[in-house]
């Protein structure tokens, strides 16, 4: 009579069928509250503590080579580590991004969020009427230049120095369009003399395999792209196949630097 039955003939007691029924029957929120609150005190201290844990473990292999950046990545790695500590890259790169070290803080999402926007968009409110007048009239005539390619000389465009940041987002613009290009199916294969990357990238690997990312953000970042190249090379079961897609990937990287490389000194002409 205290069971019931379920869709595949098997039965379910009332305490399986419906969990924790008395607490929920019983809940109290000041007793909730005093309750949890240490478990969440704990919970963020602990938190704070794996973060800061893995971060000094990444930062020591990421100089001994086992970052997946040198000759000698295959040897151990920070994805090795995380196996053998029991925490999923999911979790430890999350961690990664909201612990700053300079603070020895583990950030809340709202205040990664803040620092973030903070960071790429700093306070207009700092500068004085005047400054907020003249960013506003650069940030208008450089809007202009970037949408028709006309520089308003007679509004300012010299005085402000427009110049060089249009100069910047022009080249940061394109740039951005050659790195879409990663996902057209035409790629430029035959660049004859003009292959930078065969003749300059490949001669210098060892310095670009030393090369380190400028913030903790980037650094995350480049891990998940190489994370995911893993898993998706390890999902052809064929060796030749495998071997035709990363050859694949490899001429598009090549495609794409050789194209920046050539927006890089069409930049620098003048």
């Amino acid at each position: 009579m205290n069971e019931l039955a379920t869709t595949n003939g098997t039965s379910l007691t009332p305490e399986q069928a419906f969990p924790f029924q008395k607490e929920i029957d019983t809940w109290n929120m000041d007793e909730a509250v005093a309750r949890i609150r240490p478990k969440v005190e704990e919970h963020k201290k602990l938190s704070a503590e794996l973060a800061r844990d893995l971060w000094i473990a990444n930062s020591v292999l990421a100089r001994r080579g086992g970052d997946r950046r040198s000759e000698d990545a295959h040897v151990f790695g920070f994805c090795d580590f995380l196996e053998l500590v029991g925490v999923s890259k999911k979790k430890a790169y999350l961690l990664l991004k909201l612990y700053v070290p300079e603070e020895d803080k583990l950030l809340t999402f709202d205040e990664y969020d803040e620092r973030r926007l903070k960071s790429a968009n700093p306070a207009v409110e700092e500068l004085s009427p005047a400054q907020q007048e003249l960013q506003s009239t650069k940030e208008r005539l450089i809007a202009h230049a970037m949408a028709t390619g006309e520089r308003l000389f007679d509004q300012g465009w010299n005085e402000l120095g427009c110049e060089k940041e249009y100069r910047i987002r022009v080249l940061n613009k394109k740039l951005s369009d050659i790195a879409r290009e990663l996902y057209d199916k035409k790629v430029q294969y035959n660049w004859k003399d003009d292959d930078y990357f065969s003749t300059t990238v490949l001669a210098q690997g060892k310095t670009y395999a030393k090369f380190t990312m400028q913030t903790k953000e980037q650094m995350i970042a480049q891990n998940e792209v190489l994370e995911m190249l893993s898993r998706y090379l390890e999902s052809f079961g064929d060796p030749a196949i495998r071997m035709a897609a990363v050859c694949n990937i490899g001429l598009r990287i090549r495609s794409t630097i050789n194209k920046m490389h050539e927006a890089d000194l069409e930049y620098n002409k003048e």
